[in-house]
């Protein structure tokens, strides 16, 4: 297996992963002593979760979108990131002691769109890094 090919497999796992452990945290039931704590906290851990969701899918997203534009790939990550918050806050409908909220759904794009822009300027980063030190196949940049 080729070494991009190989990477961007574990990419989808480490996304496939993080989305197990979203939906997990998801189905634990908040008692009214958590929910009170998280109030004020609640829209940080929302996007903090979902920052680093947008970082992975973003990540994932580029090693299989090799051609693809970056604002076309930013695009694709946050529509489906915010699929992805989407299901997250109907699913909570259904657990005990947690609500939905469309702020929490807001955060949750907002978290994906941030973690989008540091995972872009890292990969960008990263090839401008390995094309200076002459290494061969580092010369691809997404456009």
């Amino acid at each position: 297996m080729k070494r991009s090919t190989e990477l961007t497999l574990r990419s989808w796992i480490l996304v496939a992963g993080y989305l197990a452990l979203i939906f997990g945290v998801s189905s634990i039931p908040q008692s009214q002593l958590s929910h009170a704590i998280f109030r004020v906290s609640d829209k940080l851990a929302h996007l903090a979760e979902y920052s680093g969701f947008g970082l992975l899918l973003t990540f994932a997203a580029r090693g299989s979108l090799r051609r693809t534009r970056r604002w076309l790939l930013m695009v694709i990550v946050v529509l489906v990131g915010a699929g992805v918050g989407a299901l997250d806050e109907i699913y909570q409908m259904t657990v005990p002691g947690r609500d939905s909220e469309l702020l929490d759904w807001v955060a949750d794009v907002a978290g994906v769109l941030v973690g989008t822009c540091i995972a872009m300027a890292l990969g960008s980063w990263m090839t401008r890094r390995a094309a200076a030190a002459g290494k061969p196949g580092h010369d691809r940049q997404v456009t």
